[in-house]
């Protein structure tokens, strides 16, 4: 893979890692989450708007199908997202969000784009999984502040950013990495808006709130500028190295856990993750 595209995939992480942890940290994460997508999102739609009119963005019926898909996607991964922030802890939910996402994507790349595991990939495959088993242990009924509902809830987040990365990785090809996103966000934004009204929640956003929507869809856009050129097997393991980052955070910072067995327990299962991305990404 291209250092270029290495570098961009690493910058991608750190954004994703920064507004992860902001949003777990606002007071409603469900509605902070719905404000921060709504601006960025709007504006992003009507630049696409504006793109197509003018002749720039050129978009076949095919690819506004894919931008609409990977839009209601992108909403429905940001409600269960922040729904399982409000119910359990960051340093438990990311990882698992995060950890069973390169497993989907890789069924999904194999099944359907038709991408091969090489090298050292199945071993990558086994770190992820014997990481998701350390960071929550399916015989541990409610460990770690993690209930049945909320681990259903991190799965299921998993799963859509799985389908969301899939849907982009051909609609970058389709369209174009800034033409997606504006496409994507604009759909995503749009349903946003008619959530947070529907629920009486107003769409007004504050500086804090506007930063971090503008990490969240700048992290995307860089995704997107690499899915738009290596494969799907590749790119989402990869940015998985987020995983260190934001466990370390709710150990550190938001003191998730106190006892020096479940921190050294929730870093080795972090480690086994991030390890198991990199050996998939790299091969």
């Amino acid at each position: 893979m291209p250092i270029v595209t290495v570098l961009v995939l690493l910058a991608s992480a750190g954004a994703h890692a920064a507004w992860n942890i902001r949003l777990k940290g606002a007071k409603d994460p469900e509605a902070a989450a719905m404000i921060a997508v709504i601006v960025p999102g709007v504006l992003a739609g009507a630049a696409a708007f504006v793109g197509w009119s003018a002749g720039v963005l050129s978009v076949s019926l095919f690819g506004l199908c894919l931008g609409v898909a990977a839009g209601l996607a992108e909403l429905a991964y940001f409600v269960t997202l922040a729904s399982a922030y409000a119910q359990a802890p960051i340093s438990t939910v990311y990882p698992i969000v995060r950890g069973i996402n390169p497993l989907i994507a890789i069924c999904i790349g194999i099944g359907l784009l038709g991408e091969r595991l090489v090298g050292l990939q199945p071993i990558g495959v086994l770190a992820i999984v014997a990481g998701l088993l350390i960071v929550r242990p399916p015989w541990a009924a409610q460990g770690g502040g993690m209930t049945r509902g909320a681990l259903a809830t991190a799965l299921l987040a998993g799963l859509l950013s799985a389908v969301g990365s899939a849907i982009e990785r051909v609609g970058t090809q389709e369209v174009g990495p800034v033409g997606f996103l504006a496409l994507t966000w604009g759909v995503t934004g749009a349903a946003y808006f008619l959530v947070a009204r529907h629920r009486g929640i107003p769409a007004t956003t504050t500086p804090s709130l506007l930063a971090t929507g503008l990490l969240i869809i700048g992290g995307h856009l860089l995704v997107m500028v690499a899915l738009s050129v290596a494969p799907l097997s590749i790119v989402v393991p990869f940015r998985e190295s987020a995983v260190l980052l934001v466990s370390g955070w709710g150990i550190v910072r938001a003191r998730e856990v106190a006892r020096p067995a479940d921190v050294a327990l929730r870093l080795a299962g972090a480690v086994c993750i991030v390890a198991g991305a990199l050996l998939i990404a790299l091969g």
